[in-house]
């Protein structure tokens, strides 16, 4: 081949490489751009009905009701989930440290005098400003058998998104906080507010 030859297939090949470069630069830019889909609370509740729900990612999510107490209140939880649990006669704890999830439940023998959903969230975040942390308040719900608050607090790394809800009418104080990251708030936050409203729709079939 005379070197002309080679110069001009040489050049052909280097076009040919921007062109794809170019190409494949494109589609990551509008890959960028497409808005990604956010898993939605009646996404999460049917997943939660089924006992599963994989995202488009394919991380699958598995659900277990279990029962608490002796008025056996169903409580939805991650299942094959957490590396660690403390039970004790008034409480339970779920931790994935994995995930950097938590689901508390707390059922104190000793009675709290009950308060409206206002005075809640006020001593909710005069009790976080007390330890010298803002608490954010995102969200107040009042459901027929369940109140429950979604706000986010900074922690040593990142901030943490939390539920905390109350279960009323039942005769037995039952209460339950749960976190993640406020970076998955749209995932592992949508999954534990269905948990909780769930446990309200639980009640409300009763």
């Amino acid at each position: 081949m005379r070197l002309d030859e080679k110069i001009a297939l040489l050049e052909r090949e280097r076009r040919q490489q921007e062109k794809e470069e170019k190409l494949l630069a494109e589609q990551k830019e509008n890959a960028r751009k497409e808005p990604v889909k956010k898993l939605t609370l009646e996404e999460a509740m049917e997943g939660i009905r089924t006992g599963e729900f994989r995202l488009e990612s394919g991380e699958l999510f598995e659900f277990e009701t279990r029962t608490f107490t002796d008025s056996q209140i169903p409580v939805v939880t991650f299942r094959n989930f957490f590396e660690a649990s403390q039970e004790e006669a008034e409480g339970v704890i779920y931790v994935s440290h994995t995930n950097e999830v938590s689901q508390i439940l707390s059922w104190p023998k000793e009675p709290i005098k009950p308060v409206s959903m206002k005075q809640w969230a006020n001593l909710l975040v005069n009790g976080m400003a007390a330890n010298r942390l803002h608490a954010k308040i995102v969200k107040t719900e009042e459901l027929d058998f369940v109140d429950y608050i979604c706000f986010d607090v900074p922690s040593g790394k990142d901030r943490l998104y939390n539920i905390i809800f109350r279960l009323k009418g039942t005769g037995q104080q039952f209460t339950g906080n749960y976190n993640c990251r406020k970076q998955d708030e749209d995932t592992y936050g949508v999954f534990l507010e269905a948990m909780v409203i769930t446990l309200n729709n639980l009640f409300s079939a009763k």
